[in-house]
């Protein structure tokens, strides 16, 4: 039997071999392989192909005449007998700049453009109501050249002409049903010097799936698609050739940014195939992108006569300069590919993201049957250096020690400590040194037991906690967290933080402080598709520790205890989910996210003195603009129902500091932090970014970024809280701004810049200031870009 099926696979071999042969074509210079380029067969302009990303196409035996062209290439027609080797070099050649004729005519690209344009929609492979495909992607991080001493380039140099810094195949199913369930099920992965799935990456999770948006984001900066309405009037377009494909005529078209633009560009080649006027290919390259340079090739094909697909994606990052460079390459290949087939909700999990158990366990002969094509000589070289270095200094135990880095937390044997607890700074501890210690997987796999303790310089206290923290490995991602502390809250924050940043700079002005000592337990899970949940428990003794009493019937109240339940639902409008260091993290996004906490004050429960009910909802978004930039915006509303201590109500929006003078979003900037008191109140804060108006080219790019916020409040029984000062906002609160971003940068590391900036803020309306000068507030703001 088994010779049988080794005879089986001879003969299918023999067969292919007879059929025709694969060819490569490459740069002359740089044997770099040259992608889209035209090959017409026989000398008949109606037959032929192009080569794919990986510059390589396919001849049958019935070919025997091949003539090959590309834009900036001299053209070559040989015979395939005379060839000795399937590689084909083609030499760049040096000429005139495209001759500008001035005529009455219309430029042909635009009418291409405009009618691809046009079947954008139809053309979107993200408009089918669901689609499946399966992909191998391979990921390679290298070495650029760098400015570094002789002895060591020369190691460099070795090293990195024998191997690269890193490489990684997954292959993964994926499902995708509109408008945006997708599920990605990693069935393989192999990573250079790792034995464990915890760095399993997608190349096409970081690149856009289509070339159809009307704004494609590469590292959170959107980039003006050549193929959107009214790009004629923003692209410089080029027709440089066109190929003739049986009826269908294939328009190679250039593109790139007319001068003194005010937008962030790209500049390359777009190929539109007359058949639906789709996008058949496109190589696109970011335009004076700064220490970031991205590059993206994609390759479709129209499956089974219905609709244009993605069948091959390249993604390049090119980051830094002289003394820290690295290049970043990614590859998909995608095959598989079922057009509508019959998909439900049902069909897709919770997490979207999965990997299945034996995903690194497959073996050789698994690897070679799935790749597109052999791993070179270079790749295979990474694997067998880069495996050994793995196993000598332990890359696992590196990355899962960097994977808690990135939360906070150092890694020793048994314990990490929290670097979040080393120092803390706000104006009425001053300094706070400290630290926090919880046990790791040495001790319990999914169970932590730690606790911190700080002193603050300014205020001569000690604050002090513990907590006992429980993962329930699953899907649901559910966690537990039993927690006591002796510690500090800034008036008009909650106990229960939801969706709250690791580090918020806005903290720095803390002046006015609850002491509490809390007991509380909560709970975390993801309850539905894009939907997070959370409920808590909390009970704590709470002593103000600036001058107040609440009049409670008649009688001074200064401490108290206040028992409270919460109830924390967010909801992420097209969440997109990453794994990477085996920890699902959520993808920055423009798209809502709505964010809604109920609270219910218990009185008599653990000696609590207050019943209420609280709420608080936020709603998060941005959105373009065609032309005018991005606007981001805030809608912050609250209310409680019951008369309740000035530490548990709404304060502290002002953002307005004196010493620092800083930006913070989503602050009234003008404020001072306490200044309004409310039990109820509606808040929207607005920016829009109008990307670089003066230009974007040269030194000085500043963006200018308009601010408007307003905001209505008001507070019932004001007279409960007695002995401090405090404002109502029972009238719309009004202030507009001017920033200008990054109009000093700062050259990092040579791999991106730190960007200083300043602004302008003006309060008017009801509650301007009777001084008018301090009506207006000028702030700086600061920033790191790779631009």
């Amino acid at each position: 039997m088994k010779n049988l099926l080794i005879l089986v696979l001879l003969i299918a071999f023999e067969g292919f071999s007879q059929s025709g042969s694969l060819f490569t074509i490459v740069d002359f210079d740089t044997n770099e392989p040259i992608a889209f380029a035209n090959i017409i067969f026989n000398d008949d302009v109606y037959s032929g192909t192009i080569s794919d990303i990986d510059g390589v196409f396919y001849a049958s035996n019935t070919v025997q005449k091949i003539t090959i062209s590309y834009i900036g290439y001299a053209s070559k027609t040989l015979n395939l007998s005379d060839l000795s080797s399937n590689k084909i070099p083609l030499k760049k050649e040096i000429s005139a700049l495209d001759e500008v004729v001035i005529t009455n005519s219309e430029n042909p690209a635009h009418r291409i453009i405009r009618n691809a344009v046009k079947n954008k929609k139809f053309n979107n492979p993200e408009n089918l109501n669901a689609f499946t495909y399966q992909s191998y992607d391979k990921i390679i991080v290298d070495g650029e050249e760098m400015e570094v001493e002789e002895d060591t380039l020369n190691e460099l140099g070795k090293f990195f002409e024998k191997s690269y810094l890193f490489i990684t195949e997954t292959v993964a199913k994926h499902k995708y049903l509109k408008p945006k369930f997708t599920e990605d099920s990693i069935i393989a992965t192999r990573t250079s010097g790792l034995k464990t799935p915890s760095f399993a990456l997608l190349a096409n999770s970081i690149q856009p799936f289509s070339f159809y948006e009307d704004y494609i984001t590469l590292f959170e900066t959107d980039y003006l698609n050549p193929i959107s309405k009214g790009s004629t009037k923003k692209y410089k377009f080029r027709l440089k050739e066109e190929y003739l494909r049986g009826k269908d005529t294939i328009f190679a078209i250039s593109f790139e940014p007319n001068n003194n633009r005010n937008f962030e560009g790209l500049k390359g080649l777009v190929y539109i195939n007359s058949n639906g006027y789709a996008v058949q290919s496109v190589d696109a390259t970011t335009f004076n992108s700064g220490k970031i340079e991205v590059s993206i090739q994609q390759k479709y094909s129209f499956i089974k006569d219905e609709h244009w697909f993605p069948e091959q994606l390249n993604f390049q990052i090119s980051i830094g300069g002289k003394y820290a460079a690295l290049k970043y390459l990614g590859k998909s290949y995608l095959s598989d590919v079922k057009l509508n087939p019959p998909l439900t909700k049902k069909d897709f999990p919770v997490l979207p993201i999965g990997i299945q158990k034996d995903a690194v366990k497959k073996d050789v002969a698994f690897w070679t049957t799935i790749r597109q094509d052999s791993l070179t000589e270079k790749e295979t070289r990474t694997y067998v250096v880069i495996d050994s270095i793995g196993e000598k200094i332990k890359f696992d135990k590196i990355l899962n020690f960097s994977a808690k880095l990135v939360k906070g937390r150092f890694s020793f044997k048994y314990v990490d400590l929290d670097l979040t607890k080393l120092f803390l700074y706000n104006k009425f501890e001053g300094l706070r040194l400290g630290a926090g210690f919880y046990t790791n997987e040495d001790v319990f796999e999914n169970v932590s037991i730690g606790g911190f303790a700080g002193y603050g310089f300014q205020d001569y206290e000690w604050k002090y906690g513990g907590e006992l923290l429980i993962d329930i490995p699953g899907k649901k991602e559910i966690q537990l967290q039993l927690k006591y502390e002796n510690n500090l809250k800034e008036t008009g924050t909650s106990y229960f933080k939801h969706n709250q940043r690791l580090f918020n700079a806005r903290d720095v002005l803390g002046e006015q402080m609850d002491q509490i000592e809390a007991f509380s337990f909560n709970t975390k899970m993801k309850l539905f598709r894009n939907i997070d949940w959370k409920v808590g428990f909390h009970t704590a003794k709470i002593n103000p520790l600036y001058d107040y009493s609440f009049n409670a019937n008649g009688t001074s109240v200064v401490s108290y205890t206040n028992s409270e339940i919460n109830i924390g639902v967010g909801y992420f409008v097209n969440e997109k989910l990453s794994n990477i260091f085996n920890s699902i993290t959520r993808i920055a996004s423009d798209d809502p996210a709505f964010n809604l906490t109920y609270s219910r004050g218990l009185s008599n429960v653990f000696g609590s003195n207050f019943s209420y009910n609280k709420i608080r909802f936020t709603l998060d978004h941005s959105f373009r603009t065609k032309g005018l930039g991005k606007t981001t915006y805030r809608l912050d509303m609250g209310f409680i129902d019951s008369a309740i201590p000035y530490g548990q109500l709404f304060t502290g929006e002002g953002s307005y500091d004196n010493v620092f003078p800083y930006v913070f979003h989503n602050y009234f900037q003008t404020a001072e932090p306490y200044e309004f008191l409310s039990d109820r109140y509606v808040n929207l804060f607005t920016y829009h970014n109008f990307g670089m108006l003066l230009n974007n080219k040269g030194f000085f790019t500043p963006e200018v970024v308009l601010h408007n916020n307003f905001g209505i409040g008001d507070l019932s029984h004001a007279s409960k809280h007695e002995n401090i000062a405090f404002n109502i906002k029972n009238e719309l609160f009004l202030e507009t701004g001017l920033e200008l971003r990054n109009i000093l940068k700062l050259n990092y590391l040579d791999v991106g810049y730190l960007g200083l900036g300043a602004g302008g803020f003006y309060r008017y309306g009801f509650h301007n200031l009777p001084d008018s000068g301090h009506n207006f507030v000028f702030k700086f703001a600061a920033g790191f870009t790779f631009k």
